[in-house]
């Protein structure tokens, strides 16, 4: 219950997109990550600080949220994305060079069992700012096909918002990234992970905006063995 209290805290937090930087003159790094990845990233803080011998800071939202706000000038070192398409966009307008692939996610359906489906509504990511938003969309109709789910809709405007809506009980269920649902230690009873072929994969990318030792140290960290391992716990699919 701990874990899921930090967690609902965490993630209200992160639903609305973070304008600007917290104490930008403090860190090394500033990073715009997806909300599905945030959490994952800011445990690793210590690490990173010990590892890089760097601070960072993190600011979080949905994808497209976050990249539109790149794209007008927000000055962000790293961005890490919950899709592919918007690292290449940004690589197009020649805010970065290359991108790499860190992760693939995974989709899992959250019910929390209790109230009125047909008063409690499933709780969906837009798909025109969230990568899992789309991915929820594409499986909803094979999930109505085999599941009892509610017959209402609410969208969140990003993946972290979709998970508040259902921790709070606002919605009695939604489609949520697998990472945040473990990061919440959520009992496994309480969902499902949604077949892999019901929506097109989740291909997470990094992109560099401004280039650093620190940031080479970082996405080197991140690459690595060590804690490639640790996001597969953690719910992501490997990028090696």
């Amino acid at each position: 219950m701990k874990r899921l209290g930090l967690i609902a805290l965490l993630v209200g937090a992160l639903a609305i997109i973070v304008p600007g930087f917290w104490g930008r003159d403090k860190a090394d790094v500033h990073i715009a990550a997806a909300s599905s990845f945030a959490p994952f990233l800011m445990g690793l803080r210590d690490d990173i600080a010990q590892h890089c011998q760097i601070s960072i800071e993190v600011s979080a939202g949905s994808s497209g949220m976050l990249a539109a706000q790149i794209q007008n000038g927000g000055p962000f070192d790293i961005f890490f994305s919950a899709d592919d398409i918007r690292p290449q966009s940004l690589i197009k307008n020649g805010k970065s060079k290359h991108a790499q692939t860190y992760a693939f996610g995974r989709l899992a359906y959250w019910d929390t069992g209790k109230g009125d489906m047909d008063t409690r509504p499933l709780a969906l990511a837009d798909p025109k700012l969230a990568p899992y938003g789309q991915a929820s969309a594409q499986s909803l109709v094979h999930l109505r096909q085999t599941r009892n789910v509610p017959t209402q809709t609410v969208w969140g405007r990003s993946a972290a918002q979709v998970f508040q809506f259902v921790a709070s009980g606002a919605a009695q269920a939604g489609l949520v990234p697998l990472s945040l649902l473990r990061l919440g230690v959520i009992a496994e009873d309480q969902y499902t992970l949604v077949p892999q072929d019901w929506y097109s994969p989740i291909r997470q990318d990094v992109v560099v905006l401004h280039p650093s030792a620190g940031a080479d140290c970082l996405m080197d960290m991140v690459l690595s063995p060590r804690i490639q391992a640790m996001m597969v716990k953690a719910g992501f699919g490997t990028a090696l």
